[in-house]
């Protein structure tokens, strides 16, 4: 771990290392950790490790795979020591930090002030009243005597402590009273990666920021958007995803979704070499291929020039509620075939369900021909190009009905129902 500088006679000055297409996992105020490497607005910091977490007050308290550091506000490091932390938060110049079942609470000399076993530690948060610890089994708020003064059953990966207690747990939301009283709770649409509480109470999502009154009513919401790539709890967030993904690729079997089915292996091997930022980026890959997948279209291998052939069209909805107003263009085909119609239109689709059309064309040309295809819905939009052989007369013989038995299988491998 080093800070980024460069002097000159008079005083030192502090170099800004711009990262280059790296990773944030965290980010708080105008801290950001690309990777590993935390920048502020007036100094950088590399570090061994990625960076996990950040909490910040008067310092700063950093937590990677394999360590924890303590850095005041201008970029001096207060301290660091070799721990395997999983949650840590700074108030005033005091650290907090979760090391397997214990809470562990430094001071700013980095001397043991406070140590308590309360069961395996997700996430913590603490002010000069009151500690509050998510473990796998509950939600614990002590003192400073190590006393326990109130447990809830619920689970969350994130905890701020204010004059009420803020909880998430990936995209859900609580607010509890000091006392331990849920007062509300709503459901985001992302993983929330950081709360704000003051006169209001403020959400950050992996997209948007969501101001709540005391009550729990919306009053603002904000889109956030990022000059970097961002993925805030990349330990909870990828495993999420990678089981959406097998959920999803379980119901597309007759698809045959191969690129998909590799893109996941990979992401789940980086996964576990905590390559996280690689690993995401095969989840997304592999999203999109099924989105492809979805839209499927079957044609002979080859035409006969000026002889009618079927084009058949067909949608099954893997990955949305419910798909409305799809309709697909073929309207490209008309450089070099006679088609009708030229759009087609199907009805709203469900999860789980295929719809079929089927569309004549004709050949007006010999030759391999490519054409695209722009299938778009209220939720999506792709494109497909096919290529078709045209010849100027199909040669029957010996096996053409073997042949034709192949095509049928292979129309039912598509999964069209027949």
């Amino acid at each position: 771990m080093e800070l980024e500088t460069s002097t000159t006679e008079e005083k030192p000055k502090i170099r800004i290392v711009k990262p280059v297409e790296k990773w944030v996992y965290c980010k708080k105020d105008e801290f950001v950790c690309h990777e590993n490497i935390l920048v502020s607005r007036n100094f950088s910091i590399r570090f061994e490790r990625p960076v996990l977490e950040i909490s910040v007050d008067k310092s700063i308290a950093v937590r990677t795979e394999n360590e924890v550091v303590l850095i005041r506000r201008d970029g001096e490091i207060v301290w660091k020591k070799e721990i395997k932390a999983n949650a840590v938060s700074c108030h005033n110049d005091k650290v907090a930090v979760g090391v397997g079942r214990k809470i562990v609470i430094f001071n700013e000399s980095g001397d043991v002030i406070l140590k308590k076993k309360v069961g395996k530690i997700l996430a913590l948060d603490f002010d000069d009243e009151i500690i509050v610890v998510a473990t796998d089994k509950a939600v614990k708020c002590l003192n400073f005597e190590k006393k326990e003064i109130w447990k809830v059953d619920l689970k969350a990966n994130l905890v701020r402590c204010g004059f009420v207690i803020a909880l998430a747990n990936y995209d859900e939301f609580m607010v509890l009273t000091r006392e331990g009283d849920i007062l509300w709770k709503k459901k985001l649409d992302e993983i929330i990666y950081d709360i704000h509480i003051n006169d209001f109470i403020t959400v950050y999502t992996l997209g948007n920021k969501v101001k709540f009154d005391l009550n729990g009513n919306i009053v603002e919401v904000v889109k956030e958007d990022y000059d970097f790539k961002f993925l805030p709890f990349p330990q909870i967030y990828i495993p999420k995803k990678i089981e959406e993904l097998k959920m999803f690729l379980k119901n597309a079997k007759e698809l045959k979704p191969k690129n998909a089915k590799k893109l996941v292996k990979m992401a789940e091997k980086l996964f576990k070499s905590k390559n996280y930022g690689k690993s995401y980026e095969c989840v997304t890959k592999a999203l999109d291929e099924l989105r492809k997948d979805q839209l499927l279209i079957r044609i002979p291998k080859k035409v006969v020039l000026e002889k009618e052939f079927t084009i058949t069209l067909a949608y099954k909805n893997i990955l949305y509620d419910i798909v409305d107003n799809l309709k697909v263009d073929l309207t490209d085909f008309e450089k070099y075939f006679e088609i009708e119609p030229k759009t087609v239109e199907f009805p709203p689709i469900k999860r789980g369900m295929t719809v079929r059309s089927e569309v004549k064309a004709v050949p007006n040309y010999e030759g391999v021909f490519k054409v695209e295809i722009d299938a778009k819905s209220n939720l999506d939009e792709l494109k497909k190009e096919i290529e078709i052989k045209v010849v100027k007369r199909r040669i029957l013989g010996f096996g053409f009905g073997r042949r034709k038995k192949k095509e049928e299988q292979s129309l039912f491998e598509f999964g069209l129902p027949e």
